[in-house]
């Protein structure tokens, strides 16, 4: 019999196979605008199977990739060829030494802390699915890009939310992205805790998760690495006491 986590990625290939297909279909993206998008972020859960055996499901949420297999269009000709590349692409950057990313050295401190130092154990994923090329040494940021993007990759987050039931969410990325956290995790469901500090760190809970907006780990390059992990710690400990309000269920 399929096991529960081969069954949960069934539904999110099957998901994604859908809205990728849509997306094609509805023309909104000019072909030049599509040849800019990199290929989309898709979970592999199968090689996250720590995740669901941690003491508590932690998802961490990044902006976007920097670079990401190939472009859209490729994927949307060869569906068939590229998802399962896609799948093992996340596969491997799970699970990959971090290298000099602060991002995924970020996640792999949260696995330490938090999650028995499981490899695997948190769960990545991005509030935009695909980044944008403008040309070599320029910033791949997504937001604003286009309401076709946006709308497409919080259709991804919300169903991704809905299937793999996380206890904590981390959202490493700039205040300039509250208005699309606010839009994912809309009131009343959304309800404050607290704000440590205005722009840099805020706790909400979400329909019993407890949710975390703080900056993204790459700013530590600029001369605020302790800052950066102050931040984080505070989430750290926040967790640690919260004990068994957001331990994974059984």
């Amino acid at each position: 019999m399929q096991d529960h986590i081969a069954a949960i990625q069934e539904n999110l290939n099957d998901f994604y196979r859908a809205e990728l297909a849509s997306l094609q279909r509805c023309g909104a993206l000019a072909a030049a605008d599509m040849a800019a998008l990199s290929a989309p972020f898709l979970l592999n859960v199968e090689a996250a199977r720590p995740y669901f055996a941690a003491p508590r499901r932690v998802m961490f949420v990044g902006q976007e990739t920097k670079g990401w297999l190939c472009r859209l269009p490729q994927v949307l000709s060869a569906p068939d060829y590229r998802l399962p590349a896609l799948r093992e692409r996340y596969a491997t950057a799970l699970h990959a030494a971090p290298g000099r990313s602060h991002f995924l050295r970020m996640k792999r401190h949260l696995e330490n802390e938090l999650c028995n130092r499981a490899r695997g154990a948190v769960l990545w994923t991005n509030l935009f699915r695909m980044d944008v090329y403008r040309g070599p040494g320029r910033s791949r940021n997504a937001r604003n890009y286009s309401d076709v993007l946006t709308q497409f990759s919080a259709r991804l987050f919300r169903h991704e939310l809905a299937q793999l039931r996380p206890r904590v969410i981390i959202l490493g990325c700039s205040a300039t992205h509250d208005p699309i956290v606010k839009a994912l995790f809309e009131a009343p469901l959304r309800q404050q805790v607290r704000v440590y500090e205005p722009r840099k760190l805020w706790h909400f809970t979400y329909d019993g998760m407890h949710c975390f907006r703080t900056v993204h780990p790459a700013v530590a390059r600029f001369g605020k690495g302790r800052e950066v992990h102050q931040y984080y710690q505070t989430i750290i400990e926040t967790i640690r006491q919260a004990g068994s309000t957001i331990e994974t269920e059984v």
